[in-house]
């Protein structure tokens, strides 16, 4: 019997940068929660971002955020996996020199950019972060950074993989995010670290979760879960991964396949 189940946020329940969840999906949650499932949401995201989304029962979930350098309750930080600073310091030098591409720092309470620019804005408004403008990243090198965020509307994987993914991807993780989104993070910060650290922490084994995603940065945590499902509308090469298909975002693939394993086991409503 699945215990806990585990989904990607941007292109898995909403679509890229919106807030704009289904609402049928936290009733779902708290119908889980009422019958003893245990619910996480698992994301590049800040976590304040994903408990906005989940308001309703944000105090009962569990939270996997910035690409799983962060995990945690809504109270209590378990674990938080920062970036060394002097390397850190050294990749937001290399990404200024890409083109035309934003930075985004991750704290524990806090996001960080250097202005107040589109992707400031888009991220405030739209993802609705605790995001603050520090003219430059030097005035928070001291901080706990557990994601390094490259923006670029369009291409951003083109462009980080021009150069920048072969100098550092022997010493940090680097994934795509989305079209306009590349993560890096430390080598061993990843949703499936994280999700089994959840699963250690709860008592939960693999065979009693429950994954979806969408993208690369969900392959990891995907393995980690005896039902890995992709959304219809994942990348190829997580469809290739996953256990199971899903229907797509468009029809709510992940309100509907949760919604039918709660009726299999006869989930009180």
């Amino acid at each position: 019997m699945i215990k806990l189940i585990a989904s990607d946020i941007d292109g898995t329940l909403v679509p890229d940068g919106t807030s704009k969840i289904d609402p049928n999906m936290l009733k779902v949650v708290d119908r889980c929660l009422r019958n003893g499932i245990k619910f996480v949401g698992a994301s590049g995201r800040q976590f304040i971002s994903i408990a906005r989304l989940f308001e309703p029962v944000k105090d009962d979930i569990y939270y996997i955020s910035d690409g799983g350098g962060l995990v945690r309750d809504i109270k209590q930080v378990y674990s938080a996996n920062a970036i060394n600073p002097v390397n850190l310091a050294a990749m937001v030098k290399d990404v200024k020199q890409l083109d035309n591409c934003d930075i985004m720092l991750a704290g524990l309470d806090w996001s960080y950019a250097e202005d107040e620019g589109e992707m400031f804005r888009w991220v405030r408004d739209s993802y609705r972060f605790h995001i603050k403008a520090v003219g430059d990243f030097d005035k928070v090198m001291h901080e706990d950074i557990t994601q390094l965020s490259i923006y670029k509307p369009g291409n951003c994987e083109e462009v980080v993989n021009e150069w920048f993914t072969a100098k550092w991807q022997n010493k940090y993780r680097i994934t795509s995010a989305g079209t306009m989104w590349m993560d890096v993070v430390n080598m061993d910060s990843d949703k499936g670290n994280a999700l089994r650290a959840l699963q250690e922490r709860l008592g939960i084994t693999k065979e009693e979760t429950m994954a979806f995603g969408d993208n690369v940065n969900d392959l990891g945590m995907l393995a980690e879960a005896g039902e890995s499902w992709a959304i219809g509308s994942a990348r190829e090469e997580v469809k290739a991964a996953a256990k199971h298909i899903a229907p797509p975002l468009s029809e709510y693939g992940v309100t509907t396949v949760i919604t039918e394993y709660l009726d299999f086991i006869g989930a009180d409503k």
